[in-house]
């Protein structure tokens, strides 16, 4: 990622890119659609959010999450509209009566009875009622949008803004795991040229000890910086494994020796004007539109509450024939209003509403909340970056110093007019000055993937 104008440091990178090189494992895979991961067509950063995107868990559950609220509402729409249901039922009782009419399916609408004088007998019962709210929890006639059905039309968009934030979230998921499995990668050949030189500054300085040039004391340290060394090489190695693992499941490979990644990372982008992000478009972040979404469906709890204290009018009809098999039988019809008018409850109804009320208010004032965090987390997303790119403009010039400073020690040593050691310690200290620096740019494309996150996919840096 970083240019470094003098030619020893280009040609040390290309000896540590041949030793990163080793830890890309190489296999033929089938992926995802239209996608393959192979050592002709390794995958890019872009390649594995389209995996992902794809085969993320989560998505799918916010999918039918939104699905399911959909189906929500559409029943809610169906209970402010006529219902008819019909009963056919075939009944034999036997006994003596106790009186001139033996009832028969007591609970039916009607009350019918059946007049006989035998000890047995038997009846067939046909039936069709219809029952059709005229005014019921604020829907009249079922020709508006009663406040039930609102709610789950508003839970429904909660969800669905969710849904977007939930992507959001898997893209800066992958992107975090892609760089910092391919920063391993890559900054292991760091590591295993670090080993190499300190293994042979060990070997110098034990011949120098044995001379008498050194004291043991340096001897101990220069292996003390070998141990940690080889820890700090086997612990990226480490993480470059865990993080193809975590890479694997997340695109849906069965191995992670089937992922085989590209090694090089994105380019950093120009960084989006505060004016995009925290400007009038701040209006459709999601997260915004969810806490809209969440306003409504307490506005419509709370209606619903409130029309529970009104009285509640249903239309009733049923139709009924009944008879014993032969030629006669009876019918009846039946029409109805019903009126419920709630009159004391001890306040329950009235508390409830209350309480519907106070919750209303309180996810009103928390949209001011939401957007005051909002623009925090951005502000303070540019301040890490800022902060970041004055870091790496200065870690450049040191690594362009350590660079020079290994040339002119390598002329020296060609000369004979150079410690072995100079050289060996110069060459140590650009690749940590270098490792430093691909740090902090690694760092720097995660804030970048951070502020996409943050800005709720409005602004992406990945093209």
């Amino acid at each position: 990622m970083t240019k470094c104008v003098p030619q020893t440091s280009r040609r040390i990178s290309k000896t540590l890119a041949g030793i990163a090189g080793v830890f890309l494992v190489a296999s033929q895979i089938q992926a995802g659609p239209g996608i393959e991961s192979s050592p002709s067509h390794p995958l890019s950063l872009y390649d594995c959010i389209s995996l992902a995107l794809n085969e993320s868990p989560l998505l799918e559950a916010s999918r039918l999450d939104v699905a399911s609220a959909t189906e929500e509402a559409r029943a809610a729409r169906g209970h402010e509209l006529p219902l008819i249901d019909g009963l056919a039922s075939y009944q034999l009782f036997s006994g003596s009566p106790t009186s001139k009419f033996s009832i028969v399916n007591v609970g039916t609408v009607g009350g019918l009875g059946v007049s006989h004088n035998a000890e047995n007998g038997a009846v067939e019962l046909y039936s069709a009622h219809l029952s059709y709210p005229l005014f019921r929890d604020g829907s009249i006639l079922g020709l508006n949008t009663g406040p039930a059905e609102a709610e789950k039309l508003a839970k429904k968009r909660n969800l669905a803004w969710t849904s977007k934030l939930r992507r959001e979230e898997v893209i800066e998921r992958i992107t975090t795991a892609y760089i910092t499995t391919v920063s391993a990668l890559n900054r292991a050949g760091y590591a295993e040229r670090r080993v190499e030189l300190l293994q042979k500054q060990v070997g110098i300085t034990n011949e120098q000890q044995k001379q008498g040039l050194m004291l043991p004391i340096d001897l101990k340290v220069s292996k003390s910086q070998l141990s940690g060394a080889q820890t700090l090489a086997k612990i990226l190695r480490q993480q470059a494994v865990a993080g193809r693992i975590e890479l694997a499941r997340a695109l849906g490979f069965q191995s992670e020796h089937q992922l085989y990644l590209s090694n090089q990372l994105p380019e950093p982008p120009e960084p989006p004007t505060a004016e995009a992000l925290l400007g009038p478009g701040l209006a459709q972040h999601p997260q915004l539109q969810v806490q809209h979404a969440v306003i409504d469906q307490a506005r419509q709890d709370y209606r619903l509450e409130r029309f529970r204290l009104y009285p509640a009018v249903t239309l009733e009809g049923s139709a009924v024939h009944i008879d014993d098999f032969g030629s006669e039988g009876s019918e009846l019809y039946v029409g109805a209003v019903n009126v419920n008018v709630p009159i004391f409850d001890f306040g329950t109804q009235m508390s409830t509403t209350r309480a519907k009320l106070a919750k209303y208010q309180a996810e009103r004032a928390r949209l001011s909340s939401v957007t005051d965090d909002l623009t925090y987390q951005i502000v303070n997303i540019y301040q890490s970056i800022y902060v970041l790119s004055q870091n790496i403009l200065s870690l450049e010039g040191d690594v362009a110093k350590a660079d020079r400073d290994l040339q002119v020690i390598g002329s020296q040593a060609q000369q004979g007019i150079s410690p072995p050691l100079t050289a060996i310690e110069k060459e140590l200290h650009l690749i940590a000055r270098r490792d430093d620096l691909d740090g902090l740019q690694v760092r720097r494309l995660m804030l970048y993937a951070e502020l996409q996150k943050a800005a709720g996919g409005a602004w992406k840096w990945i093209k």
